[in-house]
């Protein structure tokens, strides 16, 4: 797009703030009503950012000015924006540059006396500086502008404590098997409750009784479990607030043993849920979906059907069949 106004030949000089900072600039000759960079502008802030991303405590601040020329208002509002764009593009170099920038409340038209058509390049401007380390007091007359309030997270009410129960499931292997578990999620504060079948994929492994008939070995090999454990509900803390959602699209892992003959089999089994992703805030109180983790692991027990002693480790999705 056309600029409305001919750029100028060097669209970066030096400061007209006073600061220790490390590395510091005047980013001027933004368009006539514009808070786009210019080219020279983003190449300053990108060779700055390679350097002060190298250390671990840099800081920036960032200060908005307009022209004279228009509605002061708008003007105000124009160098906000100014602002705003230039800390949009540090983020984009380091998403970690979010939280390190401190910025005034914008100067608009009123930081210089000029007459009300003035449309000087040098006040069409953002000055950056990079501080490493602490930063000094703020230059006098400027009004930090408070950080901005979080937004709310996508998806509604978050919650950390839940109530699980997995009543029973069905593992066949041959080394490598598959089969289904049976869960029970509740809800601890609105005391909803919601079944799921999940199915599984996995690993067995089984020890056979000596003595028993070449056909119960056979046997034995194949069926490494059928558990149940009844409609136990174990309370979990969730390392992270999560959406009933973000809950039904856990990965949940079971690794679990057993042993005995028959239906007198006593099986365990250990219950991961892993979140595929949770929204949480990011830089700058940002909404971002980032990998949840591991959200809770709790042990189960119960009776199985078992001949020998064996074991499985297996892992699917939760398909929602209750509630």
């Amino acid at each position: 797009m056309a600029r409305k106004t001919p750029p100028i030949a060097e669209q970066v000089v030096a400061p007209f703030l006073q600061s220790p900072a490390f590395l510091k600039a005047r980013l001027i000759d933004f368009d006539t009503g514009s808070a786009q960079l210019e080219a020279q502008h983003q190449a300053w802030l990108r060779k700055s950012m390679a350097n002060a991303a190298r250390n671990s405590m840099y800081r920036i601040r960032l200060v908005g000015y307009a022209s004279k020329l228009g509605d002061g208002h708008q003007n105000f509002d124009l160098s906000l924006a100014r602002i705003e764009q230039t800390r949009s593009f540090l983020r984009s170099l380091d998403s970690k540059a979010e939280d390190r920038v401190e910025t005034f409340r914008p100067n608009g038209e009123d930081a210089y006396s000029a007459p009300e058509s003035d449309n000087s390049a040098e006040w069409r401007a953002v000055e950056a500086h990079i501080f490493i380390g602490s930063l000094p007091p703020p230059p006098q007359g400027l009004t930090p502008i408070p950080p901005r309030a979080p937004m709310p997270l996508p998806g509604g009410e978050r919650f950390t404590e839940w109530q699980v129960a997995s009543p029973g499931g069905f593992f066949v292997s041959a080394v490598v098997g598959g089969g289904f578990n049976v869960f029970f999620i509740i809800n601890t504060k609105t005391n909803e409750r919601r079944g799921y079948f999940q199915p599984v994929g996995g690993v067995g492994y089984s020890l056979g009784i000596p003595r028993l008939s070449a056909i119960k070995n056979v046997i034995q090999q194949i069926v490494t479990g059928v558990q149940y454990s009844g409609m136990d509900f174990t309370p979990v803390t969730s390392k992270r607030p999560v959406t009933w959602q973000e809950m039904e699209d856990c990965l949940v892992s079971v690794g679990s043993a057993g042993v005995g003959i028959g239906v007198t089999g006593r099986a365990a089994a250990y219950v991961t849920f892993t979140a595929a992703g949770v929204w949480q805030y990011g830089p700058g109180n940002y909404p971002l979906k980032l990998p949840g983790g591991n959200l809770f692991t709790f042990k189960t027990y119960g009776k199985s059907w078992q001949l020998g002693a064996g074991g499985s480790g297996v892992a699917g999705p939760l398909i929602r069949i209750i509630g």
